[in-house]
């Protein structure tokens, strides 16, 4: 019982150095954690921590999920997809599955995750599907996170976690 409280304080600290580290708050509510993502690579063992900063445009006309990358976003200590865009494929239910294109200047990555219902706060899990040219095997992912802007305006997502090439 002793070695498993050792552990998870151990993990917690990390988890808090993590956040520590990140700092520049730029006022979006996104939290920017990195660590560990569901495949067990750390940027320690020769991952890359990532993060991804939106913007989620509201529906266009034909009810497709749009948007920007957001300066601020980086994979290890590059800007990652500077003026980037992005577009959801269809959420398939029942599980409410999102398939996300990111076309960025020298490649598209492809990712997903688990859309949470209107009015329910989104968090999920996030993996590397595909990527293409510069993204060309990726691999890994982590957790996201989401706000809804009033007035339907959109929202504000982070996508933090770890990748390797």
């Amino acid at each position: 019982m002793v070695k498993v409280k050792t552990v998870s304080a151990v993990l917690l600290m990390i988890s808090l150095l993590g956040l520590s580290a990140c700092g520049g708050d730029d006022g979006d509510g996104g939290g920017t954690t990195t660590g560990a993502d569901k495949t067990g690579t750390t940027a320690k063992e020769g991952g890359e921590p990532i993060l991804i900063k939106t913007h989620l445009a509201p529906l266009n006309a034909r009810g497709e999920s749009t948007g920007e990358v957001l300066s601020g976003s980086t994979i290890g200590d590059s800007a990652f997809c500077a003026g980037g865009k992005f577009v959801d494929g269809p959420v398939k239910p029942p599980r409410r599955s999102v398939v996300r294109s990111f076309r960025c200047p020298g490649g598209t990555l492809t990712i997903t995750f688990i859309s949470t219902p209107p009015g329910v706060k989104q968090r999920s899990d996030w993996k590397v599907v595909k990527g293409l040219s510069r993204f060309e095997g990726l691999s890994g992912g982590g957790r996201m996170r989401g706000v809804l802007e009033s007035k339907g305006e959109g929202g504000r997502e982070t996508f933090t976690g770890t990748v390797t090439r």
